[in-house]
């Protein structure tokens, strides 16, 4: 049976061609053979019009025929198969008219060998369809808050979801890709999560700095990290971006150890940016950033390598505030070295090699004191260096 209706239409498909028959007639020529057949023929009739493009429409009758039966035979293995089959074909016409029969099958279907092509085809298609959109976002919110109840989603769905609404690029998804970023569930979840986000449109950078503004510490940090990562951004955007993650962390308050560890993150990456980009509009609050920090050091509450990040800021300023901050930390560092108290050379080194990048001569009576105190010579040796960057 199968083989002589499978002949009879590719009769049928050879005589419209010689005839020149237009598409919709060809459509109906499918649907009728289609409508007609056994499960096995309409698997092998789909297969038959994979050839032929323009029959979108066969494939949408194809798909409300399977979510017609799917609660009958929604174990056979064949109306999967048709399923898939008709799925990968709409995404291939690009028929976004099939996009709400997608999503019906989507929620009918609990098989991911099913699920992940409808979402992977409502990516391509649905694009400016804010109703497939907004079902899209409240499913990844009921997977996130399944995770969030240890209760394990079906990861290669949720990947499919997340990718697929990178495609649609709409920004209502923003809250959504963000708390998937911020879930931790594994780090390729996190990376699908961060591509999408950056695949939206709109502006995200500004997306990213109301999270900064508003959200709580670790999701700051994690607002910053996401665009800072990669090509997300253009690099003004991410010096800006890194501007407001500074401004915010040196004004934020808060009495938990966790926020407290969030919080340094924010500062520390956010100097890492500007230092790079030598954003001089940061200067404020790179000399506030500076202080906070040298205070938080002395404390037990920064590493060393933070702190130094703090003063290689300073130092890409290339303003007189910040030259006058170093120039005075180096005053108390030659101060303590004349009383006999120990200085860390590493930091000492750190503030002369970047008073000489600034260049500033405030700094020369500080720095050529230096060759008088009890300094080993690689110290010396980079004060006089220094000195010689000095402008006059």
């Amino acid at each position: 049976m199968r083989r002589t209706v499978a002949g009879a239409l590719c009769l049928a498909i050879a005589v419209s061609g010689a005839f020149a028959q237009d598409a919709s007639e060809l459509i109906d020529t499918y649907r009728r053979n289609f409508a007609r057949s056994s499960l096995g023929t309409k698997y092998e009739l789909l297969r038959e019009a994979s050839s032929y493009a323009g029959l979108g429409p066969l494939y949408d009758t194809a798909l409300q025929f399977v979510l017609n039966n799917v609660s009958l035979l929604s174990s056979d293995v064949l109306l999967r198969d048709i399923t898939v089959l008709a799925v990968n074909m709409v995404r291939k016409e690009g028929y976004s008219a099939a996009s709400g029969t997608l999503w019906s099958l989507f929620k009918e279907f609990k098989d991911n060998t099913v699920r992940v092509p409808i979402l992977q085809t409502l990516g391509e298609v649905a694009k400016g369809n804010a109703a497939i959109v907004g079902e899209l976002n409240k499913f990844v919110d009921t997977q996130l808050s399944l995770y969030r109840s240890s209760v394990q989603p079906d990861l290669a769905v949720l990947d499919a979801a997340l990718a697929a609404l990178g495609k649609l690029g709409d920004p209502s998804s923003f809250p959504y890709l963000f708390a998937a970023y911020v879930a931790n569930v594994n780090k390729a979840m996190t990376d699908r999560a961060a591509a999408s986000l950056a695949s939206l449109g709109g502006d995200f950078s500004a997306f990213l700095s109301e999270v900064i503004r508003k959200n709580p510490p670790a999701e700051k940090a994690s607002a910053l990290e996401a665009g800072l990562r990669g090509d997300a951004l253009a690099p003004d955007k991410r010096a800006e971006l890194a501007e407001v993650a500074l401004s915010v962390g040196v004004s934020f308050q808060s009495p938990s150890p966790a926020d407290q560890a969030a919080l340094v993150s924010l500062r520390a990456a956010a100097a890492r940016e500007l230092t790079a980009r030598e954003w001089q509009r940061a200067s404020p609050l790179a000399v506030k950033h500076f202080y906070d920090f040298q205070v938080q050091y002395n404390r037990g509450q920064v590493s060393k390598s933070n702190f130094l990040e703090s003063i290689a800021l300073l130092g890409a300023m290339g303003t007189a505030e910040a030259a006058q901050a170093l120039s005075l930390y180096l005053q108390l560092i030659n101060t303590e070295t004349e009383q006999g108290k120990s200085f860390d050379e590493q930091i000492a080194l750190a503030v002369v090699n970047n008073l000489g990048r600034l260049g500033d001569k405030g700094a020369f009576d500080y720095l050529l004191y230096m060759g008088y105190l009890q300094y080993p010579e690689s110290v010396k040796r980079a004060a006089r260096d220094a000195l010689q960057k000095l402008r006059w």
